[in-house]
């Protein structure tokens, strides 16, 4: 799965306000993960609205996290990036009409989205960040998270 330029864009300025832990400028996240500038000051703003960043004016002053890491999802950060997008496809979806066959398709595609959003909440800013700083693989982590998510979701 490949994401669109703008969560994508969003994703690592997130990781990277996470593993700095400070205030960082505009500049420095813009040239350290190769993100046009004024790109990421509109993607700053969407991520300001959604409560996931601050922003510092000044001459000191960025970006930085507005709440731990810990208490980020991706899905946070996919939602404030994408929300218009989603919104205007469940609209076009609901109104449209079909035979049954259509609506066990439409029921199979909410169930698609369902899971990937469920998974998506279960990850964190922090998560993804203690993964790539330990010698744990990947898919050794990816595996637990959705152990894990699934036992959350069958309990639920």
């Amino acid at each position: 799965m490949q994401f669109k330029a703008s969560t994508d864009y969003g994703m690592r300025a997130i990781l990277y306000l996470a593993a700095r832990d400070t205030t960082c400028s505009s500049r420095d996240i813009a040239e350290d993960m190769s993100i046009p500038r004024d790109y990421l000051i509109q993607l700053a703003q969407l991520l300001r609205n959604a409560g996931i960043i601050e922003a510092r004016p000044g001459k000191h002053g960025g970006y930085r996290l507005a709440r731990p890491a810990d208490q980020i999802s991706v899905l946070d950060v996919i939602n404030a990036l994408d929300e218009d997008a989603k919104q205007a496809t469940r609209s076009r979806r609901e109104t449209r009409t079909g035979g049954e066959m259509v609506e066990e398709i439409k029921r199979a595609y909410d169930l698609i989205e369902e899971s990937m959003d469920a998974f998506m909440s279960s990850l964190t800013v922090e998560s993804l960040l203690e993964c790539v700083t330990t010698d744990q693989s990947s898919r050794t982590y990816l595996s637990e998270r959705l152990t894990a998510e699934g036992k959350r979701l069958a309990y639920a």
